[in-house]
């Protein structure tokens, strides 16, 4: 999509949209069938509402594509596929608007068919209201002046038809018609009134019941804590409708939803991140353990004092993932941690800011930005590609991270951005999984879950390059500046470099 400028325009009166914070849109870069596509899901602010599909496919003989969007659990009605339509002067690309009737967990369906076969794709897309709209004040103004022109308009017809409608021709009205017509009028009036009471009150309500609507993260709360001596990261979602969701009777009393179990993503009940601020020089990839699915529990590696971000990434059986939010205050340095909690954690301290294009990783290996790939521009696809070589200048052997071919973080520096991203895309693999392989009996809590988790074991590792790269398939949201961190693993060891970028704004 290098040349498709999109810009997104993202609600001020909210934080986090979707699964990630002030990152709607969804990515998906990988194989469908015999095609090689590139899929931006540009999500809806409101439910029900249009979303916007750009599938990029690569290759000659295309005939068809098709984009199908249905509820994680069927329950809304598939409506039959729409046909994308190619983008004038971008080979390969096609569009096409796409409504979305149910909020939550959604599944958008990629099909193409060509000279080389058929082949699809499912990618997982949440869907929730985020933004109310605002009426324009000029507009505003104008619907005002129309609506009285015909409220006095409405009330004259009236009292001139009490008044003149069946007299004569040429016969003037006495007194008594001009009083009933006066009655009449001021009747008439009345009665609009109490119906244009009785609308906005309507109307108030709606607006109320809209607004409560509108989706707010659970709320969790990140703590420092002493266990055996050593400090530990104890993050705990406090939200009541997540530490109540088994109680029935408590969410029906407080209006509130039923939310499924949380299922493993790639092994890992939840990924926690920790960036200081304001420097953003220090970053942990961490993986805590629980018991109850409420307080997430990790031990702390090496790490300066500081005021620290803290993000959580978790995945819900019904597909639905999100990002906890929280910050934690680190009073003293960790020099001399405990072991790990999980062989996977993994962290990064600059001494200095990095630059955009080149790290130095901690094995003395380079990992660069692909050269010519270093301009980024706000909703525009940003090629996100690094190589890594080695201290002989070959290419590196890299390993399966996480079973992907590597992580990245990316925040904008005043924290109105943060998104994990992953090869395949900005989804996790475990909403994927939970849409994909959805059973007619998984109506039954924990099933699906339990499911997944096996099937995870049994997935074959990634298919690696042999040249060293990996990419991420991303648009930034909003201008600014931005780090990221990008992970890969090599002999064992998870190696981690730091980019800083720059981000313009789009021409309006």
């Amino acid at each position: 999509m290098t040349r498709l400028v999109r810009v997104a325009t993202l609600a001020v009166v909210v934080l986090v949209c979707s699964a990630h914070v002030g990152s709607p849109d969804a990515w998906f870069e990988g194989n469908a069938g015999p095609y090689h596509i590139t899929v931006q899901v540009v999500a809806p602010g409101v439910v029900p509402g249009v979303a916007t599909v750009y599938a990029r496919v690569d290759g000659a003989g295309v005939e068809q594509v098709t984009v199908q969007a249905n509820r994680f659990d069927a329950l809304a009605g598939a409506p039959p596929p729409e046909t994308a339509i190619p983008v004038r002067n971008d080979p390969g690309m096609y569009s096409v608007p796409l409504w979305i009737m149910a909020g939550g967990s959604n599944s958008i369906v990629v099909s193409v068919r060509g000279s080389l076969g058929e082949g699809k794709v499912v990618i997982p897309v949440v869907v929730v209201a985020n933004r109310r709209l605002e009426l324009n004040p000029k507009l505003g103004v104008g619907l005002a002046v129309v609506g009285v022109f015909l409220l006095v308009g409405l009330v004259t017809i009236i009292g001139a038809a009490v008044r003149e409608s069946v007299l004569p021709p040429g016969e003037v009205p006495d007194a008594a018609r001009r009083w009933k017509a006066r009655a009449a009028m001021a009747a008439s009036a009345a009665v609009l009134a109490l119906a244009l009471f009785g609308g906005s009150r309507w109307w108030n309500s709606e607006d109320a019941q809209f607004n409560s609507s509108i989706y707010k993260p659970l709320t969790s709360r990140a703590t420092i804590e002493a266990a055996g001596g050593q400090p530990v990261l104890d993050l705990r979602i406090s939200d009541s409708s997540w530490v109540m969701r088994n109680d029935s009777m408590w969410l029906g009393n407080h209006h509130s939803s039923h939310w499924t179990p949380l299922i493993l993503d790639h092994g890992k009940l939840i990924h926690v991140f920790m960036i200081r601020e304001p420097d953003l020089l220090v970053f942990a990839h961490l993986h805590p353990t629980t018991t109850d699915s409420v307080d997430f529990r990790s031990s702390l590696p090496p790490l300066p004092a500081g005021r620290y971000r803290v993000y959580g990434d978790i995945v819900h059986e019904s597909g639905f993932n999100e990002t906890l939010t929280s910050t934690v205050e680190l009073r003293d340095a960790i020099t001399n941690p405990a072991r790990a909690t999980d062989a996977d954690d993994a962290s990064l301290i600059s001494t200095a800011a990095p630059n955009g294009k080149r790290a130095t990783l901690e094995d003395g290996s380079i990992m660069t930005l692909v050269e010519g790939e270093g301009r980024f521009v706000e909703g525009r696809e940003a090629s996100l590609r690094f190589s890594v070589v080695g201290a002989n200048g070959k290419p590196l052997a890299l390993e399966p991270y996480i079973g992907m071919a590597g992580h990245a973080v990316v925040t904008r520096d005043d924290g109105a951005v943060f998104v994990h991203l992953h090869p395949a895309g900005t989804f996790s693999m475990a909403s994927q999984m939970a849409i994909t392989m959805r059973q007619p009996g998984d109506s039954v809590s924990g099933r699906l879950g339990q499911r997944i988790s096996a099937s995870e074991a049994m997935l074959p590792p990634a298919q690696l390059r042999s040249d060293g790269v990996v990419g991420f398939p991303y648009a930034f949201p909003k201008p600014g500046n931005y780090r990221m961190w990008v992970q890969v693993k090599h002999a064992g060891h998870v190696l981690t470099g730091a980019f800083v970028f720059t981000v313009e704004a789009a021409r309006r």
